[in-house]
């Protein structure tokens, strides 16, 4: 389903690919993740034109992760970009401007061009580095590691412990004004 001839494109200029990416796992930066109805929906428009092959679309899906703050499994949803350029030519570029030249082309070297690298690509890198299950996630306590939001009003014993001796006064001040 992800491999396209490059003939039958050249002869039709454009096509249109809807889809679902069936994927159990997927290995983001952050950690390997479930696929949330192990699947992802993939839409990409393929064109030819001036003797290249311009890919654009999307694939869109949530995963299993734990949450950044508090560590309770969460969806995270992704909305995936997925973008290239492949072309018949190789650019002959020197090693000083290989880093100035994100244009991100890929040479076709064979009949056949596999989307399913750029799929995943396009998740990968569109996948936030840092996720909370929401905006309002309190997250754990530093001391004894107990859940902030089923505890909203959690006062830790063990944090009184752990004063550092410099910042006694503060806690004083931080009392007095309490009340």
């Amino acid at each position: 389903m992800w491999k396209i001839s490059v003939k039958e494109l050249i002869n039709e200029k454009r096509k249109i690919i809807e889809d679902i990416y069936a994927i159990d796992e997927i290995e983001l930066h952050t950690g390997t993740y479930k696929v949330v109805n192990g699947s992802f929906k993939v839409k990409l428009v393929l064109t030819y034109a001036d003797n290249k092959i311009l890919l654009g679309g999307y694939a869109r899906g949530y995963v299993e992760r734990p949450c950044d703050r508090c560590l309770k499994i969460s969806e995270m949803y992704i909305d995936g970009i997925v973008e290239a350029v492949y072309t018949f030519e190789k650019k002959i570029t020197h090693k000083t401007e290989e880093l100035k030249d994100l244009s991100n082309e890929i040479l076709i070297t064979d009949d056949i061009i596999d989307l399913e690298e750029r799929i995943i690509e396009g998740i990968v890198s569109s996948a936030p580095d840092v996720f909370v299950c929401s905006e309002d996630c309190k997250g754990l306590c530093p001391y004894c590691g107990a859940d902030l939001n089923e505890e909203p009003d959690h006062k830790c014993d063990k944090m009184e412990e752990k004063i550092d001796p410099r910042f006694e006064i503060l806690l004083k001040i931080k009392h007095t004004q309490e009340g």
